[in-house]
């Protein structure tokens, strides 16, 4: 309570009482003059005027986003680049960004491209950097830009170069802090008490067997004392695991200076951040030093030091993402009420929990205790030598280092525990990886009159070392705590003629060796050609096909410098660009071009009184003649500015071809093996994008600029080689959720992440059936298709059961009557984001949207469907399902009966067979989101003045404040699935939060 009291005082310190202090003081700010400095990127190794540049690439820049309040640079690019979508996977603290750009090339590997930090090759480099210490980001999208970095190339590459100091500037500090609450942003609607106990009453009392009816009778009560629940106190479940208010508290200082021949800059960042979910949360601290120092007039040395240590708390709500493992559902589906006569709601009743497969969701977010850390080290200097006006030597040397662990404990109520004698079990792991990077180029820029020439030579080494260990620890006393059992593992003890699992190692080396050039030619500042090279020899593929050879070339023309368009009033600049290119992609594991052996329980045989463990291959079979992956792209664009750069855009249109691709193939198991890595198949992404920014108003006291883009992306498969069926050139792939449910079509000709299941067709009704009144038994009309199969486990059809369509006409639903259900591309998507400046206030808005893609949600099948268990909660339009007991509690069976009790209802009748995907679930994922609104006020400089002070702001932001879609679940974004063929699914995904903030930027 302490705290959230001073939290409240501070957040009425900085948002009411300083603005009104700032507001005696404050002086009308002077227009800020225009600043002709060239505007610069970065592209190959190089620096390249934006002016000059000949390929794809976008970029923000620190001014972009230095006002918009994130602990993730990820959160704070989204929206910002045509082609580039950056989408958080669910709302957990330190979930993962997925960044994609221009669709996916891979269909079973990684799509995430290749970042680039300072020169030094990092793994989701944004997740361990403050946006307040990134001085720009630069995202390569077409080959004939990303095919200098040859490896991993493919799906982009991304350069982020972090803030330095100044040479001959003073000392400079600045803090920027926060203090936030997050709070769930919307629930799932369930059952009330009433409706979920009659829901119940009917599930009992259907069948007629009295051990059914006295059961329930036992649990709920008599029909007629069931008017209780109508008054009995309702438990949300949802608002109890997720509706805390959860605290953010940020910070970051930095120091910046420089003397006549060096500089300094050292950032700092801390970040503590509760989760809206019970035991979860977020750590963080970081650290960078970056100092650069002129040795000589020729001879510059840079050197970066950075370490981040963070750590993620909780379970979460899915740890496999599977249906075994759903937290989610224990919070959606518990009986809403303080429990019946015989189930204590508060305590863990273990014969309940086998007979609904559901525990109090507040009892297992307790019993499971999840700490998953992570620390990253970077070293990395250069040393720049100039040799002469025409020749830079450059030398880049690299070391990073990640240490992650993952320390879970799963307490006696958890499944995990009851599968284990009901003792506690621990999971423990460690994992290192080490990478050291030198990167060696030549330089020479030389203008010849017209004529002017850059040529670069490069040479690139990248070794990555690491190791894993992981331990699954069982038989752990009842009684211990999670903090004891992570320090005592020794206390886990095996009953007799049991052992511990084998502890599972692995070693990760990976070697990389390149050699690269690019040239670029300017003739009378006019006519632009580039072209590079550039060769990589990786060691994960076996002898003979371990180089790839990646050429470019791209072209511009300058037309705004032509005689006919020099003077013009309306057209500043107008670019034409076309370009074209292959990069490569080498993300496999290591030595799967030979075969190895492990150690596993799994494959143990008996010996004595005890199992000793045995060796085996494992079930992916080697394959010596795996080689690159490469993506051949072309893209041809168009950059304008008018009215002198107050209008300024680009338009772009691309096509990327990827061929040989690295699929784990599912293979015949006749081999002794599941899975083979092979280069199988290619896909192709076409599409269009275009961004457009202004300065509508630019006053002395008023300002006005907004940014726009939107992008269209179409991907196809266009072979499958050897990996599709005999029959046809497609195969079945399952999402995860649920085992056994191939819900995903890999099909040539269409894209991937397509929806595979049955069509809706509604439900039956009584005219469907011919009923016998002396049986009283309704059987299926001739030529009405039974979906007993398929949606009913195998039950007779009956009136209101789930209908499906039956689109071969064979009078039988089966899977042969699944089709394409969508897939999750939006038609386009984008983002724009509006600047406001008066006087000394500011505010930002940002929005993100997304047009025409479906989401897969998997939730709304499992909390429609009764499946195996009674007793689970359901989704509150079930209380719209037909009806078989009428206000008296007694069953109707008389067709005209039972069609006027059914006249107003329109959901159907929970199936009691599997999970299936049927279109029902199949939403449009349509959104606009405001991501971000910030206002911010700067006190007046004579009031700063007197404070000592050079800058001090305050601001307010509030964080994912509206989402505009008709999609019914948590979030249209959510994307559980960590496979590029299973894209859109959304399935105990962790709810998103509203993040509502204050803060304070001041500089000494």
């Amino acid at each position: 309570m302490d705290k959230r009291v001073q939290s409240i005082k501070w957040l009425y310190l900085t948002v009411f009482i300083l603005p009104v202090l700032g507001m005696a003081q404050e002086k009308e700010t002077k227009k800020e003059k225009d600043t002709k400095i060239e505007e610069v990127v970065l592209v190959g190794y190089t620096k390249v005027s934006k002016k000059d540049v000949t390929n794809a690439v976008s970029s923000v820049k620190a001014e972009a986003i230095k006002d918009m309040p994130s602990n993730n640079a990820a959160e704070a690019i989204q929206g910002r680049m045509a082609g580039v979508q950056v989408s958080l996977s669910e709302g957990s603290p330190g979930a993962d960004v997925d960044i994609v750009i221009r669709g996916g090339n891979s269909i079973t590997g990684s799509n995430a491209p290749l970042y680039i930090v300072d020169g030094v090759q990092m793994d989701n480099a944004l997740s361990i950097l403050s946006p307040k210490e990134i001085e720009s980001i630069e995202v390569l999208k077409d080959a004939s830009s990303t095919s200098i970095y040859g490896a991993r190339g493919a799906n982009g590459v991304v350069l982020i170069t972090t803030k330095g100091g100044r040479k001959k500037a003073k000392t400079s500090i600045n803090y920027n802090g926060f203090l936030g609450v997050r709070s769930i942003q919307n629930t799932i609607d369930v059952l009330d008490p009433y409706q979920y106990v009659l829901y119940q009453y009917e599930l009992y009392n259907r069948a007629g067997i009295q051990t059914d009816v006295d059961a329930f009778k036992t649990r709920y009560g008599t029909f007629e004392e069931l008017g209780k629940y109508k008054d009995i106190k309702k438990r949300d479940w949802q608002d109890e695991v997720f509706g805390r208010e959860a605290f953010n508290f940020t910070h970051n200082l930095s120091v910046t200076g420089g003397s006549n021949n060096s500089s300094f800059s050292l950032s700092l960042n801390n970040v503590h951040e509760d989760g809206i979910m019970i035991g979860s949360g977020f750590k963080r601290n970081m650290a960078n030093f970056k100092y650069d120092y002129d040795i000589s007039k020729k001879l510059s040395l840079t050197l970066n030091a950075r370490y981040s240590r963070q750590t993620i708390f909780g379970s979460g709500t899915s740890s496999t993402g599977s249906q075994s493992t759903n937290r989610l559902r224990n919070a959606v589906r518990y009986q809403p009420f303080e429990g019946g006569s015989t189930v204590i709601v508060d305590e863990f009743d273990p014969l309940f929990a086998d007979q609904t497969n559901l525990v109090n969701p507040i009892l297992l977010a307790n019993n499971e205790i999840k700490e998953n850390g992570r620390n990253d080290l970077m070293l990395n200097g250069t040393l720049e030598y100039k040799i002469n006006k025409d020749f830079t030597f450059r030398s880049v040397i690299g070391y990073v280092q990640r240490d992650e662990f993952v320390n879970q404990f799963s307490g006696t109520v958890t499944s995990l525990a009851r599968q284990n004698n009901d003792q506690p079990v621990v999971f423990l792991s460690k994992t290192q990886t080490r990478r050291i990077t030198n990167t060696n180029t030549l330089n020479f820029r030389k203008t010849f009159g017209r004529h002017k020439l850059d040529l670069l030579a490069g040479q690139e080494i990248v070794k990555t070392d690491g190791e894993s260990l992981a331990l699954n620890i069982k038989w752990f006393p009842k009684s211990i705590s999670a903090e004891e059992a992570f320090a005592n593992i020794q206390s886990a003890s095996p009953p007799n003629g049991l052992v511990q699992d084998a502890p599972k190692a692995g070693r990760v080396p990976d070697r990389l060796a390149s050699f690269f050039g690019r040239a670029n030619y300017i003739f009378n500042n006019k006519y632009i050609l580039t072209a590079s090279m550039r060769a990589d020899g990786s060691s994960v593929f076996g002898p003979g096909n371990r180089w790839g050879y990646f050429p470019a070339a791209s072209a511009a023309w300058k037309i705004a410098e032509e005689n006919f368009l020099k003077d013009s009033k309306t057209i500043s600049e107008l670019k034409l660009r076309v370009g074209y290119g292959l990069s490569g992609n080498n993300r496999i594991g290591s030595f799967l071009y030979d075969t190895f052996f492990i150690t596993s329980s799994d494959y143990g045989y008996a010996f004595g009184t005890n199992v000793t463990p045995g060796a085996t291959t494992g079930n992916i079979m080697a394959n010596k003649n795996v080689k690159w992956e490469t993506a051949t792209s072309r893209n041809a664009g168009l950059d304008f500015g008018l009215f002198e750069g107050k209008v300024y855009g680009t338009l772009d249109v691309y096509q990327t071809d990827t061929k040989d691709l690295l699929l784990l193939a599912k293979i015949p198991q006749t081999t002794g093996y599941e899975y083979q890595y092979q280069n199988s198949g290619s896909t192709t992404n076409k599409g269009i994008e275009f961004s457009v920014g202004s300065t509508i108003i630019n006053k002395e006291n008023f300002t006005w600029k907004i940014d726009a883009n939107i992008s269209s992306n179409r991907n196809t498969i266009k072979s499958l080689g050897n990996n599709a069926s005999a029959s046809a050139n497609f195969y079945y792939y399952p999402s995860g959720w649920q085992n056994n449910l191939n819900d995903f079509l890999v099909q040539v000709g269409k894209p991937v992440g397509t929806y595979w299941g049955y069509v809706t067709a509604g439900r039956y009704e009584i005219n469907d059936f011919d009923y016998n009144p002396t049986t009283q038994v309704y059987t299926l009309k001739a030529g009405i298709p039974s979906a007993s199969a398929a949606a009913n486990g195998a039950k007779l059809i009956q009136p209101g059961d789930l209908k499906l369509q039956d689109l071969n006409n064979d009078g039988i639903i089966d899977n042969q009557d699944m089709t394409d259900l969508g897939n999750a591309q939006p038609k386009f998507y984008g983002g724009f984001n509006q600047t406001f400046r008066y006087k000394n206030w500011d505010m930002s808005l940002m929005f993100n949207f997304s047009v025409g893609n479906k989401v897969y949600n998997a939730n709304k099948i499992e909390y429609s469907t009764q499946y195996l268990y009674r007793d689970n909660n359901m989704l509150a339009e079930v209380a719209d399902r037909w009806r078989w007991f009428n206000d008296a509690g007694v069953k109707v069976n008389d067709p005209a009966e039972l069609a006027a009790l059914n006249a107003n209802t329109t959901m159907w009748t929970p199936p009691a067979g599997a999970y299936f995907l049927h279109s029902y679930a199949i939403e449009d994922g349509s959104f606009l989101r405001l991501n971000n609104v910030t206002l911010g006020y700067s006190l007046g400089k004579e009031f700063t003045k007197q404070l000592g002070l050079s800058n001090f702001r305050l601001y307010f932001t509030m964080n994912n404040v509206f989402t505009l879609t008709g999609y019914s679940g948590y979030d249209p974004e959510a994307n559980t699935r960590r496979n590029p063929l299973t894209p859109g699914v959304d399935y105990a995904a962790y709810p998103r939060s509203r993040f509502i903030l204050s803060g304070v930027d001041i500089t000494f």
